[in-house]
């Protein structure tokens, strides 16, 4: 019988062709199906509408271990026009798991629009046959080979383990042990090594797999032997472990020579720590092995004026100063922490576990004050201290390069600023508070108030990037902090907040709740304002106007910390600290200083978040600055007014306020700098850069500095200067 070959009839046949065929297109790594035949959504149990959701999120469905194979495939067809064939394991929509072959080529190429048909087959029977010829292969040669030694063979469905010895010592025998996990005896196992076996064990009945592993066990003379053992687990019919089988290998004789010989590679010869390799080594595989729940510092302790000392008191002399600087440090740390040598008077440290930042805090501090030594010489004395740089994992970084090259930078600070001192680098990524705000950690119960409040502070407005919530961790933790009983800001319109930021000591209030008395509010704080100009402690009995007493009696307040936000001299709004007891509000000296400090920091950021209208777009522009370890300026070059400053001007000159006149805040002068980079703009030239290397004297450093135009205009016009800190390149 002939059969018509239209079109409809054509594509009525592929789609009822048992192998699936799809034509898709790929463009900027993402995949877009044009045709798919029914083939293919029968292969995997969907149906249409479900199969198109199936190829919608590809990258979802595809089982991980297979996907780079799968990427390689669809980059290999398109940078050589090839063809795609490549195998991987992919979910059904009963929820089980597929072999499929997919084999295809480039069927056409438009700019970056690539179209691909490929046909696709279920060949999953066929890798299970494969597997389990490997396994049954694998099995066999594991038995072959046993002769000498111990074979395991371990039954998931019985719980029984069978040790069969096979002649050591010229002995045989069978080992039988009942219930072997459910009863699990860690005696016979050396201690460090029984977590390491469990988990092997555990892995291999989770899927079929071969693994290696190398521990310590009791033997009939109770000494620990060292064994290798090679474990295979086997896949039943059932669909799951239900084997182990494997032999173990003595290995005592080699491990000694080989940890006898990795002991003197891996040690200092004069100190007797960690040489830089293997402190190295040891220390990616302790950040390998963290979470990012877990708290480490990395420590470079640097002696400073060794060399010079070396030349005046000799090299032996050096050489037991070095060792005795070893000792100091073994004292200081724990056993469980790696110490190295990386330098000829350069040390390494890696603590792990730490509680807080504050303990990384101390632990520097003792180094510096440990280290410290006055040598006697023919041309007098000398003094040798050290400079130490620390950076912490996770928040400086998950990498050993990373952490590295952070704490090293730490120590040039460090040295750069007098030598005999600590740096943490970017002391203000103590986020520790933030976290526990953020997962609902009880602040008042548990948090370490004798840390550095302005750096947590400082870090909660640079580190989240929703306003409103960064403005109420921070009132959050100053309103604890100092035992207050509410906090809030209060702006007017033209600040980049939404009326109220409020926090009560019980719970914060809502957006509403906030909102209620926000008018009123607006308006007591302008008549504070008005009464008391700059930042004040205002108590009730304090109160000359008649609504001010009812405001105060009314919310129940009894004194309050009223600190004003300006610009330009015109009041923008108000940060306020309530106290709601009838007591005396007393603080220190040293508290004021500090509350002082923080409100600044907060208004700087309030306000150069909302600056006028022509900086919004530049603010946009210029964010990226922030995650930049560089001072950031804009300036009116005609005026010298600032009107943004970065994260990093901030930490190191927390009083620079937004409209602050530059040399003023920055250089304590009463004239512009002689120097000013500014002058060597061109107003004719929008595009006039010019770089200088200079003498920062607020930062005590040297620095890089660029200023080009953000804004070019005849009047007004606004200034980027960018200063990056070369003093340890400029010294060297």
């Amino acid at each position: 019988m002939s059969v018509d070959l239209s079109v409809e009839n054509f594509g009525s046949m592929i789609d009822h062709v048992i192998s699936g065929i799809c034509f898709f297109e790929y463009e900027n790594g993402k995949f877009k199906p044009i045709y798919i035949n029914e083939g293919f959504f029968r292969m995997l149990g969907y149906s249409r509408i479900e199969g198109m959701k199936y190829l919608e999120m590809i990258d979802m469905v595809i089982i991980p271990e297979d996907m780079p194979a799968f990427r390689q495939a669809i980059e290999d067809v398109l940078k050589d026009d090839g063809v795609v064939d490549v195998e991987f394991r992919t979910v059904t929509a009963s929820g089980g798991l597929r072999w499929l072959h997919v084999r295809g080529n480039l069927y056409a190429r438009e700019g970056r629009k690539n179209t691909i048909v490929t046909v696709i087959q279920d060949i999953t029977e066929r890798k299970n046959i494969e597997e389990e010829l490997q396994r049954q292969a694998e099995r066999l040669h594991i038995l072959s080979e046993a002769e000498g030694e111990k074979i395991i063979d371990y039954n998931a469905k019985t719980d029984v383990m069978i040790i069969k010895s096979s002649g050591e010592y010229g002995v045989g025998g069978e080992e039988i042990y009942n219930k072997y996990l459910e009863k699990f005896n860690t005696s016979t196992i050396y201690e460090e090594d029984v977590a390491y076996y469990r988990a092997v064990i555990d892995s291999l009945l989770k899927s079929p797999k071969h693994d290696t592993i190398e521990f310590r066990i009791k033997r009939f003379d109770k000494d620990f032997t060292w064994y290798q053992a090679n474990l295979t687990s086997l896949l039943g019919a059932e669909g799951y472990v239900t084997r182990i089988v494997g032999r173990m290998i003595n290995i005592n004789d080699k491990k000694i020579k080989e940890m006898e010989l990795l002991l003197r590679a891996e040690k200092d010869a004069l100190t007797g720590l960690y040489n830089q390799g293997a402190a190295e080594q040891l220390i990616r595989n302790a950040i390998e092995d963290s979470g990012d729940d877990t708290l480490n510092a990395l420590m470079i302790i640097d002696l400073d004026n060794f060399k010079e000392a070396n030349d005046l008191i000799g090299h032996a002399q050096g050489d037991i100063l070095l060792g005795e600087t070893a000792g100091r440090l073994n004292e200081i740390f724990r056993g469980g922490d790696i110490i190295g040598r990386i330098g000829g008077d350069e040390f390494i440290v890696y603590v792990k576990n730490l509680k807080s930042i504050s303990e990384a805090d101390v632990l520097a501090s003792n180094i510096v004050s440990s280290v410290k030594y006055t040598l006697e010489a023919e041309e007098g004395q000398i003094q040798v201290t050290c400079s130490v740089g620390v950076s912490v994992f996770p928040y400086h970084g998950k990498e050993y390069e990373e952490l590295f090259k952070k704490a090293d930078r730490a120590v040039y600070t460090a040295k750069a600023n007098g030598k005999c001192d600590y740096r943490i680098y970017d002391a203000a990524s103590t986020v520790v508070y933030h976290a526990n705000r953020k997962n609902g950690y009880d602040l008042n119960k548990g948090m370490d108030v004798d840390r550095n409040i302005e750096d947590q502070v400082m870090q909660i407005l640079f580190e989240d990037r929703v306003m409103e919530s960064a403005l109420k961790s921070a009132i959050e933790l100053m309103t604890s902090k100092y035992h207050f009983h509410r906090g809030y800001i209060c702006g007017n319109e033209s600040l980049p907040i939404s009326r109220t930021v409020q926090f009560s000591e019980d719970a914060y209030a809502t957006g509403k709740e906030a909102d209620e008395h926000y008018e009123l509010k607006r308006v007591v704080n302008e008549i504070l304002y008005a009464s008391f100009q700059g930042a004040s402690i205002i108590h009730d009995y304090d109160l000359t106007l008649d609504e001010m007493h009812d405001y105060f009696q009314a919310e129940g307040i009894k004194s309050m910390l009223f600190y004003p936000l300006t610009s330009k001299g015109e009041f923008q709004g108000a940060i306020v600290l309530e106290n709601h007891v009838d007591v005396q509000l007393e603080l220190k000296k040293s508290e004021m200083e500090e509350i002082r400090s923080l409100f600044r920091i907060m208004e700087a950021h309030i306000l150069q978040i909302g600056l006028m209208d022509r900086l919004q777009d530049f603010v946009t522009q210029i964010a990226i600055f922030d995650n930049l370890d560089s001072f950031v300026y804009v300036v009116n070059p005609d005026t010298y007014e600032l009107s943004f400053i970065n994260k990093r001007v901030l930490m190191d000159s927390p009083n620079v306020k937004i409209g602050d006149i530059c040399y003023k805040a920055l250089q304590n002068r009463d004239t512009p700098c002689e120097n000013c980079i500014l002058r060597n703009l061109d107003k004719k030239d929008s595009h006039c850069r010019c770089t200088e290397e200079i003498f920062n004297y607020s930062l005590r450093c040297w620095t890089r500095c660029s200023a080009s135009w953000l804004e070019c205009k005849e009047e007004n016009g606004l200034a980027l200067l960018n200063s990056i800190d070369i003093s340890e390149y400029f010294m060297g």
